[in-house]
């Protein structure tokens, strides 16, 4: 893969809870540690609790990647993934604006706009994908341990879910996939009598019976899975942190989304916010 790859598993970041919207602000609610454990275990409350993320990902054959966001006072974040030579980072600001920085060979990878969303939103998918939609984070001394299942074409990807509390509004959560069933096409039916012959079915004379499963199919579907091994572990955090970004960072080499040029991230807040887009 040429671009950077945010997800540990191509195809299923639409399932993400949190909209593509959400770059900006991907929560509205800030948690201390104590209200983490106490409001933010369930998983639908979670999604409004994050405040960091950091993702490190093992999914062969890709290059494993890693992951940062963080959100900071007043709905402002940044975001970067490293992936090998590829690096992608990203700003947002509560003003609208927003603003990117890439390695040469990162110019395909994700929107710059999305980065933070699609971080966030990957490790709170995949606890609701393989535990449910009501599972809810553990407490201090009560790691988690489980097996869960997400169903393809013709079987079952089975993964190992492990989650930790490390305290002070902070979770481990580790998932790594163990096993794909159902990948064997079962023998094609035997002709049974009366049944017409190819040439027969070809000058529409009769129809052939239709065959569900092939073992081609099943092998070009097995090949959009993840393969056994493929696994990340994100470290989330539901406090945000008390400091905002500094006025005096520098913004030499960076694109802002309305193509101005800033010397620093003060001068980007303090300019008027950018027009609404009819």
């Amino acid at each position: 893969m040429s671009a950077i790859r945010i997800t540990v598993f191509a195809g299923l970041l639409a399932l993400a809870p949190l909209r593509s919207d959400a770059a900006e602000a991907v929560a509205a609610k800030q948690a201390s540690p104590a209200q983490a454990q106490a409001d933010c275990r369930r998983l639908l409350q979670l999604a409004q609790c994050l405040a960091s993320v950091e993702m490190s990902s093992n999914s062969p054959p890709d290059e494993a990647y890693r992951g940062r966001w963080r959100r900071y006072p007043g709905n402002e974040s940044e975001a970067s993934v490293q992936r090998g030579r590829q690096h992608l980072e990203s700003i947002v600001l509560s003003n609208g604006r927003h603003f990117s920085k890439a390695s040469d060979d990162s110019q395909a990878g994700p929107n710059p706009t999305e980065l933070g969303a699609l971080l966030a939103s990957t490790p709170v998918m995949w606890l609701g994908l393989l535990l449910g939609e009501h599972f809810e984070l553990p407490l201090p001394g009560h790691d988690i341990d489980a097996v869960g299942e997400n169903s393809w074409a013709y079987g079952v990807e089975k993964y190992r879910v492990q989650v930790k509390a490390l305290g002070e509004g902070r979770y481990r959560i580790d998932v790594a996939k163990t096993a794909t069933t159902g990948g064997e096409a079962p023998p094609e039916p035997a002709a049974q009598a009366g049944e017409c012959s190819d040439a027969e079915a070809e000058a529409g004379r009769c129809e052939q019976p239709f065959v569900f499963s092939t073992a081609e199919d099943r092998a070009a579907r097995l090949a959009e899975l993840a393969p056994v091994g493929s696994g990340f572990t994100a470290i989330i955090g539901v406090q945000t942190p008390t400091q905002a970004l500094p006025d005096s960072l520098s913004l030499s080499g960076w694109t802002s989304s309305d193509g101005k040029a800033y010397a620093t991230l003060g001068d980007a807040r303090r300019a008027a916010k950018p027009a609404a887009k009819e």
